[in-house]
């Protein structure tokens, strides 16, 4: 939803994004984990139902959360898709996956099929993942982040404004840089 955000901002304001890695829930095996294990499915639904509602101005489709992921291999992938100029054509691919398919990122055959589908050689992301050549960057990302004290996610940052975090309105982003454009 960020992307959809970001993207719809650009055309009123001068935004520069750098999206930075973050491994919000490490300790989730790569196998994935059910979310009812740690949410009740009432709250569940009702940020997917949030998620549908949000997302569809920017044609983003949700599914049914089912399972946490771990996500090391996806933000790895992510930043190899990176260092090829294709960042944002793996993360959309990555975030339809996931949150409209319902596909485990903790799944590496999901991940290479993922670069697979943005025009990524698979083979080469998959040797940069045995390798562990993103690995660094991503754990760098991961330490920023908790500098910043990022406890969800996507977490935005505003040169002079407080911290932007979760799936809000655009309006919200579109006050606080118009703040900026006032001083």
């Amino acid at each position: 939803m960020g992307t959809g955000i970001v993207d719809s901002l650009t055309k009123e304001f001068d935004i520069e994004d750098i999206w930075i890695p973050h491994e919000i829930h490490p300790e989730i095996p790569t196998e994935g984990q059910s979310v009812t294990d740690r949410f009740s499915r009432f709250d569940v639904d009702q940020i997917v139902a949030t998620c549908r509602q949000r997302g569809e101005p920017y044609g983003l489709e949700f599914g049914d959360l089912d399972m946490l992921t771990n996500t090391r291999l996806a933000l790895e992938a992510a930043e190899f898709a990176r260092s090829k100029r294709a960042y944002h054509a793996m993360h959309s691919e990555l975030f339809k996956c996931y949150f409209r398919e319902g596909q485990n990122l903790g799944d590496r055959q999901v991940v290479l099929a993922a670069a697979e589908q943005c025009g990524l050689d698979a083979d080469e992301l998959e040797a940069a993942l045995d390798e562990g050549v993103f690995a660094d960057k991503v754990k760098q990302g991961s330490v920023e982040a908790k500098r910043l004290g990022v406890t969800a996610i996507p977490a935005f940052f505003i040169e002079g404004l407080s911290p932007i975090t979760g799936a809000v309105s655009e309006d919200l982003f579109r006050e606080a840089l118009a703040s900026l454009r006032e001083k």
